[in-house]
């Protein structure tokens, strides 16, 4: 099938209403608060979208089995996912702490061997281990209180400009 440039497409009652709600969520949306959203423009972002959504990653799913996919994600699983995210990123700048702090004792201290001083941290009955998981997380919290300042710092600066 050719397509032209200006192609006519025929919609069915029920279908151009679907269209209308379309046009009616979108202009409510504020990402397109700046874009003239005719007809046109929606047809394009149903076209971009659906080409997302079933071709570009998934171009070996068959149609109803990509659809029932999609319709499984519910925005709970968004924000669980979202969740473990944040905490996989705390537990790797508490790697990198407590790798850092590792080299330091062993620069400071030939005779220093982690293994004997701290056990695995899921044990949990490890004083030294309390001990420097409170402290990478007062670091952690420090170092959070610190990028929001130098943020605000740089956006009062961005103002004065």
């Amino acid at each position: 099938m050719e397509w032209n440039k200006k192609t006519t497409a025929y919609f069915p009652e029920s279908q151009r209403r679907k269209l209308e709600e379309i046009e009616k969520y979108l202009s409510k949306q504020e990402y397109f608060s700046n874009e003239n959203l005719n007809k046109s423009r929606i047809i394009l972002l149903l076209v971009d979208n659906f080409y997302e959504l079933f071709v570009e990653n998934n171009s070996r799913t068959k149609y109803p089995n990509r659809l029932n996919e999609l319709k499984k994600i519910k925005p709970k699983d968004n924000e669980k996912l979202l969740r473990d995210i944040s905490q996989i990123r705390q537990m790797q700048d508490i790697q990198a702490l407590i790798t850092l702090a590792n080299y330091q004792n062993l620069v400071q201290q030939n005779d220093y061997d982690p293994r004997k001083k701290l056990r695995s941290f899921n044990y949990g009955d490890s004083k030294e281990i309390n001990v420097l998981m409170n402290r990478i997380l007062q670091i952690l919290k420090e170092d959070v209180v610190q990028a929001k300042q130098i943020k605000d710092t740089n956006q009062k600066k961005k103002k004065l400009r």
